[in-house]
């Protein structure tokens, strides 16, 4: 509640009326400064000048408020309450817009004293009378703005979770629906055609009735995006038939196997993972609802089925095993397969390489006799393969994949 408005002098209604007169003067100099906050400084222009209304309108409610002895209104106050609830969906905190009032507020008091610097009157019912009543104005000014925006920031909050449950139905249930995916994904910002590839993770004991279960997840999730120096918020997650399932974005544009090693890559290299993550597996990169619901379904299976990735046993790659789930049919096996060999696309020569060494059982010396060249330039073909793929021609799971890569595109030839 603001406290009475304090009866004021002839002399201080002129300047007053002066101020008011010139206001944009006086918005000028208040935006002239808070634009400058951190926080405010790198907004777009749009918000910049939603800033410079709420400036205004804060100038001509003071203004009025002195010159006439009343308070605002509540119909005038709603204004102020619709400027903090724009503030969440603009990206601004609440930190910001409280320092923004402090700094408005001093602007205002400082534009006073300089214009009665002349008259030690003035200054005094400035200073006795007018400093009380300003600090308590815009503290209530201040504090309705944050109400509103905490009440906006906690519907906003509960609106998108109700759409990332939404959007979590959809991939687990319904994966056909691809229009309500598109929607739901665009209501909550996320553009539909950026791949993502799923994690499911294994947690240690933990009871999901628990009051505190949601802020369990949200910890393992947080601790899961800092590995992969992503925001949390950029992370989709839900608790799905006993596993924790988030979902990573993708680069548009990197091969379907360089994403999943990327991020296993990422989680093995960090310190040794949270003791309540009991396993992560990782699934092969997919769009849509039903590239998401397929890549979830190969992060289980990898936990089911998988072998230990890079020294760390509790990380497990669907492309580890991804011969073996060939066989079981999945969709996005054979693509992954084909997808090793489309590297090598742009250098045919490597290409040859890779199927006539497999043609002479990885044997070096006859390889190099059927291609016609020097077992260095062999060597160097092999190298440059291994370093295209990231893979590793000693290996025998890698020596499968190609294996089965060389075999499958040759069928697709024919």
């Amino acid at each position: 509640m603001i406290a009475s408005v304090p009866a004021i002098s002839p002399l201080l209604r002129e300047l007053t009326e002066q101020l008011s007169s010139d206001r944009s003067s006086v918005i000028d100099r208040m935006y002239a400064t808070l634009i400058n906050i951190e926080g405010y400084r790198d907004l777009d222009l749009a918000v910049k000048l939603d800033i410079r209304d709420s400036i205004g309108w804060s100038a001509k409610l003071w203004f009025e408020s002195i010159l006439s002895g009343a308070p605002p209104s509540e119909e005038e106050l709603q204004v102020f309450q619709a400027f903090g609830q724009r503030r969440v969906h603009q990206g601004v905190s609440l930190q910001t817009i409280l320092q923004a009032f402090r700094q408005g507020t001093r602007e205002l008091w400082c534009l006073y004293i300089e214009s009665a610097d002349k008259s030690n009157e003035l200054r005094d019912e400035l200073l006795f009378r007018i400093s009380p009543y300003l600090m308590d104005y815009f503290d209530v000014m201040a504090q309705i703005s944050a109400r509103s925006y905490l009440d906006e920031q906690y519907r906003h909050t509960r609106w998108r979770e109700s759409l990332r449950y939404q959007l979590n139905t959809i991939v687990m249930n319904y994966p056909e629906d691809s229009d309500g995916f598109n929607r739901t994904a665009a209501a909550l910002g996320l553009d539909a055609s950026v791949p993502r590839i799923a994690l499911a993770v294994e947690v240690g004991p933990i009871d999901n009735n628990s009051p505190t279960f949601d802020n369990e997840l949200d910890r393992i999730v947080a601790a899961i995006g800092r590995r992969l120096k992503v925001l949390s918020n950029d992370l989709l997650n839900t608790w799905y038939r006993g596993r924790l399932l988030v979902w990573v974005s993708c680069t548009v544009g990197n091969p379907i196997n360089e994403n999943d090693r990327r991020i296993a890559r990422d989680i093995v290299s960090a310190a040794p993972l949270s003791p309540e993550i009991m396993a992560i597996g990782i699934g092969l990169m997919g769009v849509g609802a039903a590239g998401w619901a397929a890549s979830a379904n190969e992060a289980a299976h990898a936990l089911s089925f998988g072998r230990a990735h890079a020294g760390e046993d509790r990380v497990r790659l669907y492309s580890d095993i991804v011969i073996e789930e060939s066989v079981r049919g999945t969709s996005n096996a054979p693509r992954y397969i084909v997808s090793l060999l489309e590297q090598l696309s742009s250098e045919p020569d490597l290409l040859l390489t890779l199927q006539t060494y497999f043609e002479q059982a990885q044997r070096r010396k006859a390889t190099a006799s059927v291609l016609d060249i020097h077992p260095n330039t062999l060597n160097y073909r092999l190298e440059r393969i291994e370093k295209l793929l990231g893979a590793d021609l000693d290996d025998a799971g890698w020596l499968a994949k190609l294996d089965v890569a060389i075999k499958l595109r040759g069928e697709r030839s024919l």
